[in-house]
């Protein structure tokens, strides 16, 4: 069928659990979240998250979902031109399509909509793809998070990246 790149709504909470639950086990140095977390959420809780003030966008091939990101705008008046990029997370199957393309681009674009001037991310100093695509679609590092999460007895370093909105065109 081809792939193709949507918003996820209440209706997705299933597919998007079985995701997210998915990435954590697969890559738990890239999510602050544990699968045992994640995992003992009510499906109510589920519905409820893809249905807030975040917006989560998925890659499907028909009718899977395969890819999942979200942008979560800040609040105040003062912040609300600050965006995060969270939750990136390709399925293996999905891996060398073009998936993470689709859904970075998907994601930008919801954040230049709802006028965003820039789009910050936490990112493992060691996963070499994701800095390239990030790097692709325009984000640079700012600076390193040492020691963000501790995973499997092991501290992993983010850096945080940025990618200003408003300067494309310059």
């Amino acid at each position: 069928m081809g792939l193709s790149v949507r918003r996820l709504t209440g209706a997705d909470a299933v597919a998007y659990r079985a995701l997210r639950l998915e990435a954590l086990a697969d890559t738990p140095v890239a999510f602050g979240e544990s699968v045992e977390e994640a995992g003992g959420r009510p499906d109510a809780d589920w519905r409820e998250l893809l249905s807030g003030d975040r917006a989560f966008f998925g890659v499907f091939d028909g009718p899977d979902l395969l890819a999942c990101a979200n942008f979560s705008p800040e609040p105040g008046e003062k912040a609300k031109h600050r965006g995060w990029l969270y939750g990136v997370y390709v399925s293996p199957r999905a891996r060398g399509k073009g998936a993470s393309n689709l859904l970075i681009g998907a994601v930008l674009d919801h954040a230049r909509k709802e006028g965003a001037a820039q789009v910050h991310l936490g990112v493992w100093t060691e996963n070499r793809p994701a800095l390239g695509l990030y790097e692709r679609f325009g984000f640079s590092t700012y600076g390193t998070l040492p020691r963000a999460l501790f995973v499997d007895g092991r501290f992993i370093d983010e850096h945080q990246m940025v990618c200003f909105l408003d300067k494309e065109n310059e």
